[in-house]
């Protein structure tokens, strides 16, 4: 009677095991090299995803800095933080049908869609802006958002951006200081420093130029021409 409960237990400390082995095999790598350390993401559908990437930090009403290393292999599969925003009325389709985001001020953090990497192709990269008003919005507030179907159909890499918003990015408190000369355009500058991550770190992992097409709605063109 001992030995069959020994060995159940047995079976059962090996199935534990099992269960919790990593879920990326050889055959599913994902970790690449960027410029502050390993990234490992995930493979959906047959596209490799890397969720919520820092692009860069800063201090409220401050220019962003380059984002901080990290040691070993650093996991992003769950979306990072949007910029903080007042809520939106939900009494339409379009809002009602938003994801449901986490808001914080460390939003400087882009995601990444891809077929491949380190194949040795060159593939054009799309970075998506998205809409708001400068106001609210995110990278992630619409399911049609998601880059993957976009990335598999044409043979590209899809990056959408969050950058801060509304009072927190385009507030102008020059008047207060010569420290907050910048604090009337760090929105704008979160994005520049996006556009920099993606020259210095997409082409060394998948192998894509470094010359990147943006694409959005209306406010993606006042962006752009700023």
């Amino acid at each position: 009677m001992k030995l069959l409960i020994i060995s159940g237990l047995l079976l059962l400390t090996m199935i534990g095991t099992r269960a919790q082995e990593p879920r990326y095999t050889a055959e599913n790598q994902t970790v690449v090299n960027l410029t502050t350390g390993k990234a490992q993401g995930e493979k959906q559908e047959g596209i490799y995803v890397y969720k919520g990437i820092p692009y860069a930090h800063a201090t409220r009403f401050m220019p962003p800095e380059a984002p901080e290393s990290w040691d070993g292999i650093q996991t992003f599969t769950e979306y990072g933080h949007v910029c903080p925003q007042a809520p939106m009325p939900i009494d339409n389709d379009f809002i009602s049908n938003q994801r449901i985001a986490v808001e914080g001020e460390d939003c400087q953090n882009l995601n990444v869609w891809t077929p491949r990497i380190n194949d040795g192709k060159k593939r054009p990269v799309m970075v998506w802006l998205h809409g708001g008003g400068f106001q609210t919005g995110s990278a992630i507030e619409q399911r049609v958002y998601d880059g993957t179907n976009l990335s598999r159909k044409g043979d590209v890499v899809v990056v959408s951006i969050n950058h801060r918003l509304n009072v927190l990015g385009f507030l102008d408190l020059s008047a207060y200081g010569e420290e907050y000369k910048y604090s009337g355009n760090v929105g704008t500058m979160d994005m520049v420093a996006a556009l920099k991550w993606i020259q210095s770190n997409i082409e060394a992992s998948v192998e894509i130029p470094t010359m990147s097409p943006c694409l959005g709605n209306r406010e993606a063109v006042l962006r752009l021409s700023s």
